[in-house]
């Protein structure tokens, strides 16, 4: 699943988020300013490495990427290194802010090399000359699109960069045989200053977003939510609990994590598996950062193994404007007479 610059735009009288750099990096039509810093490979003319714009691959199509390409006589281990920097920006206010990306990993005809991608995306501090890194990741298998995010402090009137390094080397040396290529992918990388929202709000923004084109503040461009921002959000803040089961119904609480930014509409349902019904489902709106009480009913055919059982699945799905994730969480039951 995938993560879209964001623009916060709540309800009359509330606060609109900041999202750099200017409103997200959606890459839906160029490299929107990033630049590639340097690319180097350990194994000289046998391995190259080069960064640049993808206009055919992203969520939506369109990310930046960090190749590695192998010739046929290679033998040795490599390990190329690809660094990927953003445009300057200036954030307007100070306090915790959520770094957001997309990434895909494709070692496509290396694959018998082991291919690994190792990435870390820092928040460069020019004013005051100093790194935080919000996310850093080891991939080891071929991967999709998937959302990240990562909580890093800034200071209102620093200016600051996001740079990502992507790190590929082999776990295994050739035969000479093989070559081929690797690239790892980014796409909707963005800050955003203090909370998240989703983007269906409307608004007269002008920024591009992870869902495709402009949009307004709040639009389904600039500050649109995606599917894996919203599941990578939802899975970095999941702990785990309890759910009540009092003779046919069962209680369990429904949750909106308060960095998602704005209401939520979760459904939930007990499972005896992934496939099979425990109890019917129920969904209701969960106001940012509160948590909601929903009662399930028992289906008939899962009563007897309920009463008999300490643990049970739940399906979670969330909406958050456009966006959607589903996690599913297995939480310890606790029998009460009714």
């Amino acid at each position: 699943m995938a993560v879209a610059g964001l623009l916060l735009l709540f309800g009359a009288g509330e606060a609109r988020a900041n999202t750099y750099p200017a409103g997200g990096s959606s890459f839906t039509g160029g490299t929107e300013g990033w630049q590639v810093k340097s690319a180097s490979c350990n194994v000289p003319l046998l391995c190259t490495a080069s960064g640049g714009y993808d206009g055919a691959d992203g969520n939506p199509p369109g990310s930046l990427a960090a190749n590695t390409n192998i010739a046929l006589n290679l033998v040795s281990q490599f390990k190329s290194t690809v660094t990927l920097q953003s445009p300057d920006f200036k954030v307007a206010d100070s306090g915790p802010s959520t770094v957001l990306l997309d990434r895909q990993f494709a070692p496509t005809s290396l694959v018998d090399l082991a291919p690994q991608l190792t990435y870390t995306v820092a928040l460069n501090d020019k004013t005051a000359g100093t790194e935080s890194q919000p996310i850093t990741e080891t991939v080891s298998a071929a991967s999709g699109f998937v959302g990240k995010a990562g909580v890093v402090p800034v200071t209102a009137g620093h200016t600051y960069a996001i740079t990502i390094t992507a790190e590929t080397d082999s776990s295994i040396a050739g035969s000479g045989l093989l070559a081929g290529s690797t690239s790892a992918r980014f796409d909707n990388v963005s800050l955003t200053e203090g909370v998240l929202g989703d983007g269906n709000g409307g608004g007269n923004g002008n920024g591009k977003g992870a869902n495709g084109g402009k949009g307004g503040a709040g639009g389904n461009g600039a500050g649109g939510l995606s599917d894996s921002q919203l599941l990578a959000l939802l899975q970095s803040n999941h702990p785990a609990g309890t759910a009540v089961v009092r003779g046919r119904r069962v209680f369990v609480k429904a949750k909106c994590p308060a960095r998602i930014g704005r209401s939520c509409r979760i459904s939930l349902q007990g499972l005896v598996s992934k496939k099979k019904n425990a109890t019917a489902r129920r969904t209701s709106k969960v106001a940012k950062g509160k948590s909601k009480t929903l009662l399930l009913k028992v289906r008939p055919r899962a009563r007897a193994k309920l009463a008999r059982s300490n643990r049970l699945l739940f399906r979670e799905t969330v909406h958050v404007g456009g966006a959607k994730a589903t996690v599913y969480k297995r939480l310890k039951l606790v029998h009460r007479v009714s």
